[in-house]
């Protein structure tokens, strides 16, 4: 978002007890903490997530236990109705002649693909405007997680897209997978220059993307033209949608180099509000463009929903890239 970026809200000590208590700053390691230590710190909560990603990636996949799934293999595996986008030569003429409807013949798809995942590194991530919510990063973190091990299950190969780790789904590639979520990059956005995407893989990246869009554009751009399936997840505290506080507020760049200070948030939230969804919305035309999806998550809503929503288009999209 160009401008002021809501990052980062830092309480002033003009804001009511009530505001000075729901907006949190964002903790940092100290600098004299051992790097072994930090490293200990930074995965501890590592089992926690791991158990909220299998709670989140059960209660999607309950009442689906098949592991098999359409696509262009050589195995029947059911019949369906016939849609517009079908091939004529996949119709059943001798299922469709026992009723009034055209029925199509589903494979079962064989092939692994691969699904490449990115979690922005910022320090913005770790905000949150209560001490009821989650951090973002907490956020993006289960996210990959669940859908981790939902594509493991259905067998499809997942990794990070800028490490130096093949993909897999097993056991080790997944706790491997977790750890490299919990080590911060630094990036806000993928570097456009990576190559090592495979064939047809799908790619799904996380963060607020709070950035410049016109950078964003250009990422966007770079990824698309070697990935035509993609998928954006946007991670965004509610505070920094709707800007619920008043008095003063100070907004804080995330890389420390400047502040800005409003003397009164009620005078400036409406053009904020409109800011931001003008930001968005630019996400999503340029999700839309490259006939990637856009997908919105709130930490303050079900995150098994965003699942749900997240597994429909991945199914799509792995289906697709199977076909290619």
């Amino acid at each position: 978002m160009d401008g002021l970026r809501p990052t980062l809200l830092s309480p002033h000590p003009a804001l009511s007890l009530w505001e000075r208590e729901s907006i949190v700053i964002k903790t940092r390691h100290p600098s004299w903490l051992p790097l072994r230590h930090r490293a200990e710190a930074a995965s501890a909560g590592l089992p926690d997530l791991i158990a909220a990603a299998e709670k989140a990636a059960a209660t999607v996949l309950s009442g689906d236990h098949r592991q098999r799934r359409p696509g262009m293999g050589e195995r029947f595996w059911q019949f369906r109705e016939y849609d517009p986008s079908d091939r004529p030569q996949d119709i059943d003429w001798r299922q469709s002649g026992k009723g009034d409807r055209v029925f199509v013949r589903q494979k079962e798809w064989q092939t692994a693909q691969t699904v490449l995942f990115w979690l922005q590194g910022t320090k913005g991530m770790r905000y949150r405007s209560t001490h009821a919510l989650p951090e973002k990063r907490t956020e993006g973190i289960v996210l990959a997680l669940a859908l981790s091990l939902m594509l493991n299950r259905r067998g499809e190969l997942t990794g990070l897209l800028d490490n130096g780790h093949r993909p897999g789904r097993n056991a080790p590639s997944l706790q491997m997978f977790a750890e490299d979520l919990m080590r911060d990059n630094g990036t806000a956005l993928p570097h456009p220059a990576i190559q090592r995407i495979p064939a047809h893989a799908s790619l799904i990246l996380i963060g607020d993307f709070l950035s410049d869009t016109e950078e964003i554009r250009r990422t966007l751009d770079a990824l698309a033209a070697r990935a035509p399936n993609g998928v954006m997840v946007q991670v965004l505290d509610p505070a920094e949608i709707a800007l619920p506080f008043s008095g003063r507020v100070i907004f804080e760049e995330t890389d420390g180099m400047q502040d800005h200070h409003v003397l009164s948030v009620d005078d400036v939230r409406a053009e904020y509000i409109q800011r931001m969804e003008n930001h968005m919305e630019a996400l999503r035309l340029m999700c839309r463009r490259h006939r990637w999806q856009w997908v919105l998550h709130r930490t303050d809503s079900d995150i098994t929903e965003t699942l749900f929503a997240l597994w429909r288009i991945i199914a799509s999209d792995t289906a697709r890239g199977s076909s290619s």
